[in-house]
């Protein structure tokens, strides 16, 4: 048994083969549709919302609370824990949990991840990994902040709609990018979100992301994954013209709420001596 436990929230949606795999804890991000509430990271969750908003229904989520990080504290089994979380910039779960780890008798970092949703899930992974292996807890803790500092994310955007609305992103970068069947090219990157110009449909914006992503050395990457929202085909699509990668997700369903559907993306850690572009 790892000497760390690693605890995460639901938004990084990682496979629960990797969860079982690596032991790692996950606290719910839910969300709260018409008819029941799901929790991210679940089948068909991605699908339901595409379907409520289409049919203009609320929906919103919520964040774990201070009691759920601490429950997961208490039950992970191990006198050292970690925990990870969305970059402050994006949610308020790294408030939360580090309350929850002022409050609990056993030894206890927060680590803002600077990403989000698959970003985010590479970064657990490589804390979570070194966890198995044995590392203590500042070595878990030195590994998940090297990873935050060199995790890389790239996607496109079927509308700026809802992201206008959330306003997770400064106005001023989303001035005159009123999309008219054309796409968005954003990056998160280190606790901000860059607009990279827009493109002119699906496989445009494919080209784009390979272009990133092989400029950024996801190829040669510790690992990666390719994500999406309510679009495995497409999914498919882009993993097969970046190349092996280590899995493939969906799309946060909680941050799906601020983006809108069609959200098709690739994450990658470059290795220490290739940080990215």
């Amino acid at each position: 048994m790892a000497r760390v436990a690693v605890v995460t929230d639901s938004s990084t949606c990682l496979p629960a083969e990797i969860l079982d795999k690596l032991g790692i804890i996950t606290v719910p991000v839910t969300v709260h549709l018409p008819g029941a509430d799901g929790v991210d990271g679940s089948d068909q969750l991605s699908h339901r919302i595409s379907q409520a908003v289409a049919r203009d229904q609320y929906v919103r989520s919520t964040q774990p609370y201070i009691t759920d990080y601490l429950a997961a504290i208490e039950d992970s089994g191990c006198e050292d824990v970690v925990i990870v979380t969305p970059a402050m910039e994006f949610a308020a779960m790294f408030r939360n949990a580090s309350l929850a780890a002022e409050l609990t008798s056993r030894h206890a970092a927060v680590v803002d991840s600077r990403t989000a949703a698959a970003g985010e899930a590479l970064v657990v992974l490589a804390g979570a990994e070194a966890a198995a292996a044995g590392a203590s807890l500042a070595e878990v803790v030195e590994t998940i902040e090297s990873a935050s500092r060199r995790v890389d994310l790239v996607a496109t955007l079927a509308t700026l709609d809802p992201i206008r609305r959330s306003h997770r992103v400064p106005a001023p970068l989303l001035r005159g990018s009123a999309l008219h069947g054309v796409r968005s090219l954003f990056r998160m990157r280190d606790g901000t979100v860059e607009l990279l110009g827009e493109v002119s449909g699906e496989e445009e914006g494919f080209a784009r992301i390979r272009e990133e992503y092989e400029r950024g050395q996801g190829r040669d990457s510790e690992r990666s994954t390719v994500f999406h929202a309510d679009s495995p085909e497409a999914a498919e699509r882009l993993s097969a013209l970046l190349g092996e990668v280590d899995f493939v997700s969906g799309f946060s369903a909680a941050m799906q709420l601020h983006t809108g559907p069609g959200v098709i993306g690739a994450a990658w850690l470059p290795r220490p001596s290739h940080p990215g572009p």
